[in-house]
């Protein structure tokens, strides 16, 4: 077993989440992908052992949000946590023209990362700066919002639901949207619903786990094809295993079409290959436990 879907709480960062159920479930290396801020709560995939090398697989997954946001306030990180501005006198959005505004915010567009964020200007986390007073360069990057809708507003709270691409920061969306109405807003509350297509519903909390024993706490440890079914999967032939661990290509069984697998001898996972034109597996990242499962 490899991956866990834990559900994140309130008030602690993602790596002493990972550090807690690292400790619960007794795996020597640990890593998670998409960091949730202390604020943040909801799915943080975890890997274990050797099967952290394969985190990136899942990391350029998009994920889906519910955000609450406070208009009329703003802040030095876009979220409450930060250092707050009150605009009493700022502009109060009809629910029309809020829905209207947020509908704007759907396809590819630019955003520019906050400078609170984990983001690095010349090799240094963007945030530290920041802590440090130091002025940085604007960072864009490409995004995209495939869905976004809202689902709840009573002055001055607003709540949108959010599907979108990796590296959307959901509180610099929710103060664009509020500026695109001349107004402000910070972010109050962030929930990761889904992380590609793992929903809440295979996520477990770290108080969950530690009232379990041990048998029923591996029982939500996943295999990695459980997690990465968005990955297509090969298998190879009990005479091709040892080729492709040291790194040689091999053949493919019955696989017509390019791009990346998840490889398999029989339901032993072996790593990751290509299938390039010639349709041979050209091995990518070869799993290092010699126990496979």
């Amino acid at each position: 077993m490899s991956v866990l879907i834990l559900n994140k709480e309130k008030g602690i960062t993602s790596f002493t989440a990972l550090k807690q159920a690292q400790k619960e479930l007794g795996f020597a290396k640990a890593g998670h992908a998409g960091t949730l801020d202390p604020l943040a709560t909801g799915i943080l995939p975890i890997f274990f052992n050797s099967y952290t090398r394969f985190i990136n697989l899942i990391s350029t997954e998009g994920k889906e949000y519910i955000a609450d946001f406070v208009l009329g306030i703003s802040s030095n990180t876009q979220d409450i946590t930060g250092q707050l501005s009150f605009h009493t006198d700022s502009n109060r959005p009809k629910t029309s023209d809020l829905k209207k505004a947020i509908g704007n915010f759907i396809g590819e567009q630019i955003q520019i990362a906050p400078d609170f964020s984990a983001k690095k200007y010349k090799g240094v986390p963007m945030h530290k700066l920041a802590r440090k007073g130091k002025q940085t360069k604007k960072i864009e990057q490409e995004i995209n919002i495939y869905e976004i809708e809202l689902i709840n507003y009573e002055f001055p709270i607003f709540s949108i639901r959010v599907a979108c691409s990796k590296g959307t920061y959901i509180r610099t969306l929710g103060c664009d949207i509020a500026r695109s109405l001349n107004t402000y807003a910070a972010m109050s509350e962030l929930q990761r619903t889904k992380f590609g297509s793992i929903g809440m519903e295979n996520s477990i909390s770290l108080e969950e786990l530690k009232n379990l024993d041990n048998h029923k706490k591996m029982q939500y440890v996943k295999r990695i094809e459980e997690i990465l079914i968005n990955v297509p999967k090969v298998k190879i032939k009990s005479s091709e295993v040892k080729k492709f661990q040291n790194g040689s290509q091999v053949e493919s069984q019955n696989i017509k079409k390019v791009g990346k697998y998840l490889v398999f001898h029989e339901d032993s996972f072996l790593g990751l290959g290509e299938i390039d034109e010639t349709f041979w597996i050209k091995p990518l990242k070869v799993l290092s436990e010699r126990r496979i499962i």
